[in-house]
């Protein structure tokens, strides 16, 4: 795992895509990740860092407390997130779409849909980083595009 410190120095400055995971580490204080999770938020609320999350992402989160029967909860996740400061909730649009497949930087045959979706929306807006650590983002994206918090 990756330090707190290597994190700050990473994505200071940077705008981000931030994946699914990385909300469900902080959301769910998934160990050991959530005070790396933590700390990201708190650079983008701060703003040291911008951040970009896909309204699929936002669904793929919401869908914990729905599966646990607390829809209020996932409300709250939902409005929690689309309203955060210095963070863009990239909605899937035309644009977004026609990004698909066209960087040949990245191997969109590795990518199921959603994060086809995902990696596109932050091609749309034009991030300077992807933070993942999902194992189809790492097939797919070169390495100087991909922040994970896997060493």
């Amino acid at each position: 795992m990756i330090s707190l410190k290597k994190l700050k120095n990473t994505v200071n400055g940077k705008k981000v895509l931030i994946d699914s995971n990385i909300i469900i580490y902080l959301t769910d204080m998934i160990q050991p990740y959530d005070s790396l999770s933590r700390e990201l938020f708190a650079m983008i609320e701060e703003g040291r860092a911008e951040a970009v999350i896909s309204i699929l992402s936002v669904a793929e989160v919401m869908q914990g407390p729905i599966k646990a029967g607390k829809p209020d909860i996932a409300i709250e996740v939902k409005d929690y997130l689309v309203n955060f400061p210095n963070c863009q909730c990239r909605h899937i649009t035309y644009d977004v779409l026609d990004k698909i497949g066209n960087d040949d930087r990245i191997n969109w045959k590795a990518l199921r849909s959603i994060d086809s979706l995902i990696i596109a929306s932050g091609l749309y807006s034009e991030v300077d980083l992807f933070i993942s650590n999902d194992r189809h983002f790492i097939k797919a994206l070169p390495g100087e595009m991909l922040f994970s918090f896997e060493t």
